[in-house]
């Protein structure tokens, strides 16, 4: 069975309030023009599972997308998707369920391109903000992705606005 894992990373955020949490920054205007110029390229993904990290700015990439790619499975929030370290982030991935054969996550870096540059022959300076990556996996269970399952299907750093 082939699974489809899309990591985003999420759109580009406001450091206007500098005494904000970092889990609490929000969207800059120009992030959601990404996110939305991202959800247009993609289309629509109604039979995707959305994973997003609890992070404000994630999440509301994840709504974004959500809507305008007439997603129908609800969001699901992972807290351990709130991490900037590609082991904890592969961790989460092994954990989702088996029937999920059509995954987007939402998360961070530097956690997703480290992610990436290990699962992939295909190496990546950085994933920009709003940047997708889907990959392909040849495993029936997550707990069993590895280098050797994964091959690279779609990059999109800079989505039309």
């Amino acid at each position: 069975m082939k699974k489809t894992l899309r990591l985003i990373r999420h759109a580009k955020s406001s450091w206007q309030e500098p005494m904000l949490h970092d889990i609490d920054r929000p969207l800059k205007p120009k992030g959601v023009r990404r996110a939305q110029a991202l959800a247009k390229q993609l289309g629509t993904l109604p039979d995707t599972y959305v994973f997003t990290s609890p992070a404000k700015r994630a999440l509301d990439t994840a709504r974004i997308l959500h809507t305008q790619c007439n997603m129908t499975k609800p969001i699901e929030i992972i807290q351990a998707l709130y991490t900037f370290d590609a082991h904890d982030l592969l961790d989460c991935l092994h954990l989702l369920p088996d029937e999920c054969n059509d995954v987007t996550v939402v998360g961070h870096n530097p956690a997703l391109t480290t992610l990436v540059n290990h699962l992939s022959t295909v190496q990546f300076d950085n994933i920009v903000t709003a940047g997708y990556i889907e990959l392909l996996l040849t495993v029936p269970h997550w707990h069993k992705l590895t280098m050797d399952t994964v091959s690279l299907q779609q990059v999109i750093f800079r989505p039309e606005l």
